[in-house]
């Protein structure tokens, strides 16, 4: 780990302009730092709207994503939160965030967050934690997210789970002439 965390560098792609081994490190990422089990990403990862990499020349250290999800999930994570009103059809979900463990606590999370915010701008996005995940950060001290109701468990996973969200109303209003998509 010579490498200086000032040559990190994240891009932004959509998943047909990766290439299949960055796919495949993608994956690996994200299944090994327990975020998501492997078949779940192999699955879902073409519905991304865009895969963010972070990294050391051609070493990727840190990945994170972005999904459209259907609206029919959306509306069930703030039903399950027990803040259906909330809900918002347009929401992108920040997801599968993983950073390789030899560079927790590095920078890398905030290097990549800091690129999803650059491309998410003000539309309304979403994202699901793990209440006792302690490899990634404490996303209620972010100031961009504010946690969404009560903490639930879902039928796919045996951890309690966080949404958080930003850019949403209290109450969803479709009249509103904020950038929805």
């Amino acid at each position: 780990m010579t490498e200086n965390i000032e040559n990190l560098r994240t891009i932004v792609l959509r998943p047909q302009d990766c290439s299949e081994k960055m796919k495949e490190k993608f994956v690996q990422l994200v299944a090994a730092g327990g975020e998501a089990e492997e078949h779940r990403v192999r699955y879902s990862l073409p519905y991304s709207e865009v895969l963010i990499f972070t990294g050391f020349g051609n070493t990727i250290i840190g990945v994170g994503a972005l999904l459209r999800p259907k609206t029919s999930y959306i509306q069930h994570l703030f039903e399950c939160a027990g803040e259906p009103q909330m809900s918002n059809p347009y929401s992108i979900e920040s997801c599968w965030l993983s950073v390789s463990e030899a560079y927790r606590g590095k920078g890398v999370w905030r290097h990549n967050n800091s690129a999803k915010l650059d491309y998410i701008g003000d539309r309304p996005y979403h994202t699901i934690r793990r209440v006792a995940n302690k490899s990634v950060a404490d996303l209620s001290k972010e100031q961009e997210y504010v946690h969404v109701g009560k903490d639930f468990f879902s039928p796919i996973s045996k951890h309690k789970l966080r949404l958080m969200a930003a850019n949403h109303d209290p109450v969803f209003d479709p009249s509103k002439k904020l950038r929805y998509s």
